[in-house]
């Protein structure tokens, strides 16, 4: 399983009787009004996954006699490691705020209301913000692969034994770095008659150096990964099982026990679950309702080790609030709302009545 999918200022509308509607509707314009939800906050997290597959060389064996490399693997490993990891919001229908209001009189008979797919209320007498997207993750192109034994002299191909082999391969190896080193001290008998020659005649020793050590110490090849995990979180939590990473097979369930744990941790350091600006009682059914996100911190932790740690805006840590609408039935007001969280990003208000 490589994929869990989961998911500034005043603005005004038309005095209008603003209710929370008890069973969730389908938004839009009706006709006497408008239905709309507001959002809740979903976060994506995405992870960057590097696996690194080791393969020995087939003189691996050979590595610590003839060329004194101890602690040369002769077996097939592969490794799994998380190296990035980034959060991003979108916004879900909250169907626990689903608001129907009337609209009578005034500018707010042509008022324009947006709306998600989903039916969450996004902007009026204005486009909706375009949330930017995550760039998707563009692995690196991969190295061509070489094959050391094109360099393998004949005397190696021919070699009775693959420890034979080895050690010719190491002589050849040693004659390399002596050619290599006359190039550099002048003394070679095909000294180039330029400085860019010398340089491509030292890279190529270096790259046939590099193949023919290959036999020995083997290969690593390195793949990355994006996979996106998708939470919405109602509450706080500590140290909850987000995923597990398995070192031969790489991103598990998180109940799936053959992985290492990365938790997640919710904190609500703010407490921002009561109105702080709230309207007269006799205003209560009058205005257009907005959510005031909270603030969270969101970390990540592979087992106690901190790997991320996010400070972001959510709408159900926060409350909703009551906007006086006056402004919108005497003038034509331009809102947007953040498609993630809400909250009010823009008020314009036209001078003209």
């Amino acid at each position: 399983m490589r994929y869990f999918l989961l998911l500034i200022c005043a603005l005004a509308l038309q005095p209008l009787h603003a209710q929370l509607v008890a069973t969730p509707m389908t938004a839009g314009r009706t006709a006497d009004g408008v239905t709309y939800f507001l959002p809740k906050t979903a976060f994506r997290i995405h992870l960057l996954v590097e696996k690194t597959t080791y393969r020995p060389g087939p003189f691996a064996r050979y590595a610590s006699r003839y060329l004194h490399r101890s602690g040369i693997s002769q077996e097939e490993e592969t490794d799994y490691k998380v190296v990035r990891c980034e959060v991003t919001q979108l916004g879900v229908r909250d169907t626990s705020k689903c608001f129907s209001m009337k609209l009578k009189g005034g500018k707010s008979d042509m008022a324009d209301f947006r709306f998600s797919d989903d039916g969450v209320l996004l902007a009026v007498n204005d486009e909706p913000i375009a949330m930017k997207e995550h760039p998707a993750f563009q692995p690196a192109p991969r190295p061509q692969a070489i094959d050391p034994y094109q360099f393998l002299g004949a005397d190696v191909h021919a070699a009775s034994s693959t420890a034979k082999m080895a050690e010719l391969t190491v002589a050849q190896m040693e004659d390399l770095q002596e050619h290599r080193q006359q190039l550099i001290t002048g003394e070679a008998d095909d000294m180039p008659q330029d400085d860019r020659q010398l340089q491509r005649m030292l890279s190529e020793i270096d790259r046939q150096q590099q193949a023919l050590m290959s036999l020995f110490i083997g290969t690593v090849q390195r793949d990355t990964v994006e996979h996106q995990l998708t939470i919405c979180p109602d509450k706080e939590v500590q140290r909850e099982v987000l995923f597990r990473l398995s070192r031969q097979l790489g991103l598990v369930d998180k109940d799936d026990l053959s992985g290492i744990p990365y938790y997640i941790s919710i904190e609500d350091p703010y407490k921002t679950d009561e109105e702080k600006y709230p309207l007269a009682e006799n205003k209560k059914n009058e205005g257009l309702y907005v959510n005031v996100p909270g603030r969270i911190v969101l970390s990540v932790y592979r087992e106690e080790h901190l790997l991320a740690a996010f400070e972001v805006s959510a709408a159900q840590f926060g409350f909703v609030e009551l906007r006086d609408g006056q402004i919108f039935k005497r003038y034509v007001t331009h809102m947007q709302l953040h498609p993630a969280t809400g909250a009010i990003v823009k008020t314009l208000v036209d001078s003209e009545k």
